[in-house]
């Protein structure tokens, strides 16, 4: 299931470089790029769609090993969405080790977890935000306004 991306409001593509919020306002001119970080076919696809829907080039991976070999390879990101369940390696591992390598992207940790425990263990290991499922549209245009200001 491939879901539309770059399409505002009215239903026509953005200019490259420029997102436009659900009310039609300019988020940013800056060009980001994300990899979301989780095991979940459809949750990859849906947090995909909607960093798209705001003018972000995405990748996705499924597990925290695939998601260090790709950057290990070189790739590099503004954001990284990770989940706290995944296979072989869970988020906050791969979380610590993305910083270990000198990674400085904005990380946010997308969970269904919301026990402080849990929210705690995500931000000791060097995560920026941690947001509840679902992302949503909103939460990525204030994050993209907060980084276009930084």
């Amino acid at each position: 299931m491939e879901l539309p991306s770059k399409i505002n409001n009215n239903g026509k593509s953005l200019k490259q470089g420029f997102s436009r919020s659900r009310n039609g306002d300019l988020i940013t001119n800056r060009k980001f790029t994300a990899l979301v970080v989780d095991s979940d076919p459809f949750i990859q696809i849906l947090e995909k769609a909607i960093l798209e829907s705001q003018g972000v080039e995405t990748q996705y991976v499924g597990s925290g090993l695939d998601a260090l070999d790709l950057l290990a390879s070189g790739a590099n990101f503004d954001i990284i969405a990770i989940a706290w369940v995944l296979p072989k390696m869970n988020g906050v591992e791969t979380t610590r080790r993305i910083r270990a390598m000198g990674i400085r992207s904005k990380m946010l940790a997308v969970t269904a977890c919301d026990i402080e425990r849990e929210k705690q263990a995500f931000l000791d290991a060097g995560v920026d935000e941690f947001i509840e499922k679902p992302l949503t549209p909103e939460k990525i245009a204030s994050i993209l306004r907060e980084m276009e200001n930084a």
